[in-house]
Formats: C-alpha cells, sequence, structure tokens
C-alpha cells in the first residue's frame, strides 16, 4: 500500500469518527470541511479561479445523493455546475494529460505508447465515441489543452469525493488506491494496477459520460 492510499484511508476513518462525534453538526458541512482542507493541501499551487470552481463543485457534489457510478455522478455535477463542451480532441490529447500529471504532480515518467483498443470495453456507444477518436496524433492547441486539463481534474477530484460518500455509507467497500490518493498518484497506480491502455479508456469514459449527461 503506498503512502498517500494509507493516509486517506487514515484520514477518511478520522472523518467517520467525526461525524459520530460532532452529532450537533451538519455530517454534509464536516465532509465539506475534511475536502477543503485536503484541496488546499494538493491545489495549493493552482489559481484562486481554479480552486474557487472546485469549491463550487465540491459543494454541489456534497450535497448529491445518486446510485449512479461516481464517473456518471461526477458529469452530472460538472454539467449542472459549470457547463461548458469539451474541446475536440483524440486519445493522444487524453494520454498527454494523464503524462503530463504523473510527472508534474508526482515526478513519475511514464512510456507514452499505449495501446488503441480495436475491440473497446464498453456499450455500444462507447465503443462508437472512442473509435472515433482513436487514432492519430494530438489535436488540441494551447487553449483546448488548458481546458481539458481542467475539465478531467475537476472530474478526477468530483469522482473521488463519491467514492468517499459511498466509504462512509459503506464500511466494507474496497477501494484500490487508482480510486483513491493524489490525483497524479491515482493515475500512476490505475497504470500499475492495469495498465496505460485502460487508465485512458477511463479518463475517456469521464469526457463520454460529461457529454451524455444531462
Amino acid at each position: 500500500m503506498n503512502g498517500g492510499h494509507k493516509l486517506w484511508l487514515e484520514q477518511i476513518h478520522k472523518l467517520r469518527k467525526s461525524m459520530e462525534t460532532l452529532k450537533s453538526t451538519d455530517n454534509n458541512n464536516i465532509i465539506e470541511h475534511f475536502f477543503t482542507q485536503a484541496m488546499e493541501n494538493e491545489f495549493e499551487n493552482e489559481s484562486i479561479a481554479f480552486k474557487a470552481t472546485l469549491k463550487q463543485l465540491l459543494s454541489a457534489a456534497v450535497l448529491h445523493n445518486s446510485t449512479r457510478s461516481p464517473s456518471e455522478s461526477a458529469a452530472v455535477i460538472l454539467k449542472k455546475t459549470c457547463s461548458t463542451s469539451f474541446p475536440k480532441i483524440r486519445l493522444a490529447d487524453i494520454r498527454n494529460y494523464a503524462v503530463f500529471n504523473m510527472y508534474m504532480r508526482c515526478g513519475v515518467t511514464v512510456d507514452t505508447y499505449f495501446e488503441r483498443f480495436s475491440s473497446p470495453p464498453g456499450n455500444v456507444e462507447q465503443n462508437s465515441a472512442y473509435l472515433n477518436i482513436a487514432h492519430g496524433g494530438s489535436i488540441a492547441n494551447a487553449a483546448d489543452t488548458s481546458k481539458l486539463a481542467n475539465l478531467l481534474t475537476f472530474l478526477r477530484f468530483l469522482k473521488r469525493v463519491f467514492v468517499v460518500k459511498r466509504m462512509l455509507i459503506d464500511p466494507n467497500f474496497v477501494v484500490k488506491p487508482s480510486q483513491l490518493d493524489w490525483i497524479g498518484q491515482m493515475m500512476v497506480s490505475h497504470i500499475k494496477e492495469t495498465s496505460l491502455s485502460i487508465l485512458i479508456w477511463n479518463l475517456f469514459l469521464d469526457v463520454f459520460n460529461y457529454n451524455s449527461s444531462e
């Protein structure tokens, strides 16, 4: 177990205890305070506007109850809170986001080659959308690359919120390091658990779910 994942598990245990002890305090306020502290630590070097958006998304996610997957729930919150269109991209642009974040946030370099699935592991609509952007080099310009990075980071931030909320409801719910850690390290762990190709597939699904959500 890596240090970041272990720290998150320990802090969530403390969060659960706080919720049991502070009975006169709204649990949603306790959860939001917990994530705000983590956010200030993880994104201390980001812009004021970036952090303001994260706080807005966090407040909405804490109040949102859903039986959907963390990716689908994150997509709904992002679409409702700051609806915007994803730039035109290819899988190579998603790969570049992942590789850059793993290096920037963790100092980890990875082989940039990844296998494009000829038969993707999703449903018909997901697979069709995947194959439409699977091949060719990156096409996003500097502005679109920045927009893509922000949107994907927002979605990963939100997914982690929904994973933790599930853990608080079900103490027996087991999470892997790829689901619970600092954002860059989650991607590193995802590659260790599966492959870069699967990480990119999951990032693609975040984009797909956002574009498909109402």
